[in-house]
């Protein structure tokens, strides 16, 4: 067995609730699966409030150094490097991981650049990019010179988290655009990978409560009122009159204040819930206990780690035919049912589809399980762990070590 490695991973972590906190407990939990990993050193955000840390075991550590809009964020991580004297260190990122305000976010995601120049094999995940996201329908709508800031900078970040020794991305429309535009560099698609393949019996949508839900951090370009709207007109008709809209989740960091604003407006509709914060261990019940998962996006910022979930536990997704949805199923074999973005007379007549012949709504999640299956969590973390151990000159791909 060669040298065990002791890698860190930065990433924001449970119980923290900043977004990829679930994806990077999951990706830790399989990278120390490997026996030629000593220990995983958890590089994660400072806890608003004070809570106790997850049990993961002797080989998984957490190091709470950084906070979220600081500017001290990437001399923080840059020291604790310094202080564990790991091996490598895996960056588990989008545009956004370090705050929501321009500057501290970009500063922040020049750090993976400036570890790799002290010395430690990096690499990075980036689950999106801002050249990527529709800015328009971002909460930069109508600010013009906001946005040209914020192409600039999201340039300048992008090169240098490609100066990591490697990067991946999770769709590949964003691999080709870096080839096209960086086409020295190395950027591998690799997918998103699917959490829990665990073998177990999931209930048939017949079987499960009439309800519906939708989860993610609402008030940008994750928004609630089409679906509410098509909840409604669905609702209008006799045979889904008893079923039920669950919404779990947060606001977004930048849209304080808007799920108590649309709850306000929903109060006494008791088929309405306003579930909030979905744990880590309430997510197979959320989704396997619901016919229908709703999407009720304008953009899209990369591959969505709520879809993975919601085909994982065999829910319907159903999601507007737009960017990045298209681009997951297209090259993860996922199908899910579409509408236009804010057009709630369609989306009810979707959702009325899918819920009037469960016959064919099993037919697709079964499917849709089976297909998520093929890559999961383990096989994205055993590339990782090749790829921080190999000199840049030698390069797995993923095909190679899948086994």
């Amino acid at each position: 067995m060669p040298n065990p490695q002791r890698i860190a991973l930065v990433s924001a972590f449970p119980p923290g609730r900043q977004s990829l906190n679930e994806y990077g407990l999951h990706l830790a939990r399989e990278l120390a699966a490997f026996p030629d990993v000593e220990e995983i050193v958890v590089i994660a955000e400072k806890l608003a409030i004070s809570e106790p840390e997850l049990d993961l075991g002797p080989k998984i550590r957490v190091c709470r150094v950084w906070s979220f809009n600081r500017l001290s964020a990437g001399p923080a991580i840059l020291r604790a490097l310094y202080r564990e004297e790991v091996d490598g260190v895996l960056w588990n990122l989008q545009m956004a991981s370090f705050g929501n305000r321009e500057l501290p976010a970009a500063l922040a995601l020049l750090t993976p650049a400036l570890a790799r120049l002290a010395g430690w094999r990096s690499g990075v995940i980036a689950h999106n990019l801002v050249s990527g996201i529709d800015l328009d329908n971002t909460q930069l709508k109508g600010r013009p010179i906001r946005q040209a800031i914020v192409r600039s900078a999201g340039a300048v970040v992008t090169r240098a988290l490609l100066s990591a020794d490697y990067m991946t991305v999770t769709l590949t429309s964003y691999a080709e655009m870096l080839h096209d535009r960086y086409p020295r560099v190395e950027v591998h698609h690799i997918p998103h990978g699917t959490f829990d393949t665990a073998a177990r019996t999931l209930p048939k949508l017949s079987e499960r409560p009439k309800r519906i839900v939708t989860m993610g951090k609402f008030g940008t370009y994750k928004r609630l009122e089409t679906l509410l709207a098509a909840f409604d007109l669905m609702r209008a008709m006799p045979e889904f009159a008893d079923y039920q809209l669950v919404i779990g989740g947060m606001d977004h960091p930048a849209a304080p204040g808007y799920l108590d604003r649309v709850a306000r407006m929903r109060e006494g509709d008791e088929g309405v819930v306003f579930h909030g914060y979905v744990a880590e261990e309430d997510v197979p019940d959320f989704f396997s206990q619901a016919r229908l998962s709703v999407f009720d996006y304008n953009a899209t910022t990369g591959s969505s780690g709520v879809l993975h979930q919601a085909v994982s536990y065999e829910t319907v997704p159903i999601f507007p035919n737009i960017g990045d949805f298209v681009d997951v199923c297209e090259h993860e074999g996922l199908r899910g049912m579409n509408y236009t973005p804010g057009k709630p007379v369609e989306l009810a007549w979707v959702m009325r589809k899918a819920l009037g012949d469960l016959v064919a709504a099993q037919r697709l999640v079964e499917k849709n399980r089976v297909a998520s299956q093929d890559i999961p969590l383990s096989q994205i973390a055993r590339f990782h762990v090749a790829m921080l151990r190999m000199s840049r000159r030698q390069r797995p791909e993923l095909s190679q070590i899948s086994a």
